[in-house]
């Protein structure tokens, strides 16, 4: 399974120690964590005018992912057809998410509930563990 992470999930994924991500593999098969390049613009902002601990997980978080991308666990997606520059990186994503049919990874609270009403399902981390949330509304359903 594809998962589109956003910033904050990608931190505290290489920050935090993860007690469950095996359970996505057991659940839905391979998973690859699917980075988007305004993530990594905006995780190299972070790295580079974050405040010390921000700075250092962003700067983490870059390196985990370089590794990730060449053990094929993660990989780069680009967008099937240009993207307003107007939008947020979160509706960008959330938009992919949609366009996609795969799940939306992120531990902020709005982007959740913005994407559960919109049909997309969402992985989060709660007291570092894996939660696969399904959303009740189908995209076709709006």
């Amino acid at each position: 399974m594809e998962i589109i992470c956003d910033t904050s999930f990608l931190m505290v994924l290489c920050y935090e120690p993860v007690k469950n991500i095996e359970y996505l593999d057991s659940k839905f098969g391979k998973t690859i964590f699917l980075i988007h390049p305004r993530v990594i613009k905006e995780l190299t902002q972070i790295k580079y005018s974050g405040k010390i601990k921000r700075s250092k997980i962003a700067n983490l978080a870059l390196e985990v992912i370089n590794k990730e991308i060449e053990s094929k666990n993660f990989k780069y997606i680009e967008d099937k057809e240009d993207s307003s520059p107007l939008y947020t990186v979160d509706s960008h994503l959330l938009a992919l998410s949609l366009q996609n049919k795969c799940p939306l990874a992120t531990i902020d609270k709005i982007l959740m509930k913005r994407a559960l009403g919109r049909g997309a399902d969402v992985i989060t981390l709660k007291n570092n563990k894996v939660i696969f949330v399904h959303s009740n509304i189908r995209p076709n359903q709006i």
